[in-house]
């Protein structure tokens, strides 16, 4: 196993100095392992967040690991970081084996970009404690905006959805796709295939 990059996870807090009668936070980091991003989740430093939609398969069923205690799995991306390579470092911290790395859409969310990569995974054996789920993926109907203007909401299983028929065109149209994912036809074909379009 690959020791985990140093890596700093945002939120959406300010960060407090603990009292000085409290114990400090090495054993909770010695547990949990590092952050996952060196951004702060701030305004002040973040240009965009970067959601990831780790995806893997179990027969014939599509998975998707879900953070425990979040929608979806976020980090502050700065302007320095280049998306896709941060995705990868970001799914090594777990340990997951990325197939596919791809960008399938971005929209507008409480004033910053949310920039979202499906990332195709091997189905792991073991997963860090507190920190994903395994969960069948559901279809869901897409959001939809008017010809000139983006839909008034947007949630993650909208988003997921999207992704996921990105990923059956992308394996349909794009040799490396298609070469990297070669035994997820029969699933794919279940979804529309829809090339890319903003969420927002």
């Amino acid at each position: 196993m690959r020791p985990r990059p140093t890596l700093q996870i945002g939120v959406e807090v300010k960060a407090r100095r603990p009292p000085r009668d409290t114990p400090g936070i090495g054993p909770i980091v010695e547990g949990i392992g590092p952050p996952l991003s060196r951004v702060p989740w701030s305004a002040e430093f973040v240009a965009q967040s970067l959601e990831i939609l780790p995806v893997t398969r179990r027969d014939d069923d599509l998975l998707w690991l879900k953070p425990v205690h979040a929608p979806s799995l976020r980090v502050g991306l700065s302007p320095s970081n280049q998306p896709s390579q941060f995705v990868l470092d970001v799914l090594a911290w777990y340990p997951l084996t990325p197939l596919v790395v791809h960008s399938t859409s971005w929209r507008h969310e409480d004033g910053r970009i949310v920039l979202t990569y499906v990332a195709v995974v091997e189905a792991p054996s073991a997963l860090p404690p507190g920190s994903l789920d395994i969960v069948a993926i559901q279809r869901s109907d897409l959001a939809r905006g008017s010809s000139m203007s983006p839909p008034r909401s947007i949630g993650v299983e909208e988003v997921l959805e999207h992704a996921i028929r990105h990923l059956a065109w992308l394996a349909r149209e794009d040799p490396a796709i298609a070469g990297a994912l070669p035994s997820w036809g029969p699933v794919l074909r279940r979804y529309d295939p829809e090339p890319f379009r903003a969420l927002g």
